[in-house]
């Protein structure tokens, strides 16, 4: 280890395959390993001692076309099971090793469960330890073998055989070994790498390592990473990928990552390390679950807690389901509800074991790596799910939004195994479609966004109606009305209405695109009566609150003739209609014309009228630009300004 991060950097550009063996207790797996890699994958000194892997060991070897290939060993005893569940959540294919002396066993069984739940489709069934038994027993093992696999709904698993004595036999097993590495799919790089440790040790001169495999993206020399759960950002000083520095690590591959500024007790297996895009987390996850075959049928509860494995991380949980119980070889949605939190995505396998249970439950998807509780009494939730349950991100975007309601490009989807690039490209299909809308920066669900709307505009239709001889309503009254969408969202709500003519906004009040007022008959008597009473007595103008004491019925009237103008709002809430306004201002410009100024008091004398509304006069004359106030008298301001 004291080499570890010493040597000349490279970088691989061949797509990396990991291998991971399985199998029951002293099968062979480790020697198998040795044979075609020539590396001891069992590291620990107990391990070495007691003959037995323990812990996940991990070693390489190259191929003809100068690929590196990964292989995990993993622990075959039935105490270390967890740790194999780890091992084998991370590889592309399986080698499950059988003894041909004791054929295939108890935790063989498990281990080939475990493979299907992981849905590991590629893999070989290898005979160990031929040359210790006679070639009868290697026939009798092979054609049990045959009948155990035969009928499974995977890509035929091609059976082979191993002896430390027979160079062939290792020639074979690489051979086979390069065969399905080829037919692995290229990984999809989608710029959200992940890493979930599964070693921390310390290095003399270079400090705190991580081991894991890289998946969903590439890491590079130098590069900050974010840390889960420990919620720090971290520069990776070094990185070494099967035995040699690189300067980028590869989708796909084995990587040790030597962390700046961390102590080694500050990490522990099953964290999560992970590149430039901020992940979210929670506490519960909804899945689809499987509880395979078994001969010997089990039940399990509803509500039962459990030990909940991904990656490399064991979680302990309750689980929850739409009955009582389940059985052996059924199938169902359910919800994981652990203790501490979860930073997964739609898609990451998983393993559940009963807590002192040596013995595999079930296994599946994530299908909500941000689930929320809920019950599965109503069958919304399952219909949700089974829209999910392909992960097609069609549906993922649909079926997110259809929770969320609303949210921001760049927080949709993040714990997803798509691109920003995908969802933004998928966002602008489905919006073509009417089946969302995207407003500015924010993506929104269609039957949510379609409900605004008609809240808007329902609403306004019963404001029309109840205030007959408003024109509109302040903005701002309707924002409050909405006071669930964020500012940002409100306006384009607005906007988007204008635009499709659902609405009118002018001077800051809102209206329907199509309202416009219309006068009864009888309305038009009410405001006749109203300015004959104000005409009545053009020396001595009603305020407006008095106007409205004169006439207390007509109040939503008053208010409808001082915003369209048809009486006159002067200072001091004076009243007059526009007549008498007109009248009064064209004696003082008259006067004017003749005269350089005029004072209040030659206003009095000519108008017949008290200072009280003399003064609210003047000014309304200097606000429409008509006189200019000049040392306590009034001046034309046309005369003012050509002087």
């Amino acid at each position: 280890m004291i080499s570890l991060f010493t040597g000349r950097m490279r970088v691989f550009n061949f797509i990396m395959v990991i291998f991971g063996t399985a199998g029951h207790i002293d099968h062979g797996k480790t020697a198998l390993i040795y044979a075609l890699t020539g590396i001891n994958a069992d590291r620990l000194p107990e391990e070495k001692k007691r003959g037995m892997t323990i812990d996940l060991g991990f070693a390489w070897l190259e191929t003809s076309r100068g690929e590196k290939i990964g292989i995990i060993d993993v622990p075959g005893h039935e105490n270390f099971i967890r740790n194999m569940i780890i091992g084998m959540t991370s590889v592309d294919a399986f080698v499950l090793v059988v003894d041909a002396k004791e054929g295939w066993k108890l935790q063989t069984e498990e281990h080939f469960q475990i493979i299907r739940l992981l849905n590991i489709q590629k893999g070989m069934i290898v005979i160990t330890k031929t040359d210790l038994v006679s070639p009868e027993r290697v026939q009798e093992v092979n054609q049990a073998i045959e009948e155990r696999i035969a009928g499974i709904s995977i890509l035929k698993i091609p059976i082979l055989f191993f002896s430390n004595k027979d160079n062939n036999s290792i020639f074979q097993l690489k051979e086979q070994i390069e065969r399905l590495s080829a037919a692995i799919p290229e990984k999809k790089d989608i710029g959200k790498p992940r890493l979930f440790v599964d070693r921390v040790f310390d290095i003399k001169g270079s400090g705190t390592v991580v081991t894991g495999t890289l998946i969903n993206g590439n890491l590079r020399q130098n590069q900050y990473v974010s840390l889960f759960p420990l919620h720090k950002k971290v520069r990776l000083r070094q990185l070494q990928s099967y035995g040699s520095a690189v300067e980028e690590a590869t989708i796909g591959s084995r990587v040790a990552l030597n962390l700046s500024g961390l102590k080694k007790e500050e990490l522990h297996r099953g964290d999560l390390i992970y590149g430039n895009q901020e992940f979210q987390f929670g506490k519960v996850v909804d899945v689809i679950l499987t509880l395979p075959a078994q001969k010997n049928s089990y039940l399990l509860k509803n509500g039962s807690e459990l030990d909940f494995i991904s990656h490399t991380k064991l979680w302990r949980g309750r689980i929850v389901f739409n009955r009582k119980e389940l059985k052996s070889g059924e199938q169902s949605y359910a919800q994981i509800r652990c203790e501490e939190p979860l930073c997964l995505m739609p898609g990451d396998y998983f393993i559940i074991r009963l807590p002192g249970i040596n013995i595999t439950i079930g296994g599946g998807r994530v299908l909500d790596a941000l689930a929320s509780r809920h019950s599965f009494n109503r069958p919304l939730w399952s219909n949700w799910l089974e829209m999910r349950k392909n992960l097609d991100i069609k549906q993922l975007i649909l079926t997110e939004l259809q929770k969320v309601k609303v949210i921001k490009k760049e927080e949709l989807l993040v714990n997803s195994p798509y691109s920003m690039e995908e969802i933004g490209q998928t966002l602008e299909v489905l919006y073509q479609n009417l089946l969302l809308f995207l407003i500015k920066n924010w993506v929104i669900d269609a039957q949510f966004w379609n409900s605004q709307v008609k809240r808007v505009t329902d609403y306004l239709e019963r404001m029309h109606q109840d205030y007959a001889l408003k024109a509109g309503f302040p903005l701002l009254q309707f924002k409050n009305s909405l006071s669930s969408l964020p500012d940002e969202l409100f306006e384009g709500l607005i906007d988007f209405l204008v635009k499709k003519e659902k609405i009118k906004v002018h001077n800051g009040e809102v209206s329907s695109f199509n309202h416009a007022i219309a006068l009864s008959l009888h309305q038009k008597e009410m405001i006749k009566e109203v300015l004959e009473y104000i005409e009545k007595k053009p020396k001595q103008l009603p305020t407006e609150k008095e106007l409205k004491m004169q006439f207390p019925k007509y109040q939503e009237l008053i208010q409808y003739l001082i915003k369209e103008e048809i009486i006159i709002l002067l200072e001091e809430q004076i009243i007059m209609t526009p007549e008498i306004y007109r009248g009064m201002k064209d004696i003082i410009i008259n006067y004017l014309k003749e005269n350089k100024s005029i004072s209040i008091g030659q206003v009095r004398e000519m108008l017949q009228i008290s200072r009280k509304y003399i003064i609210p006069l003047l000014t309304k004359m200097d606000e429409e630009g008509i006189t200019l106030r000049r040392e306590g008298q009034r001046v034309l301001k046309e005369q003012e300004t050509s002087v």
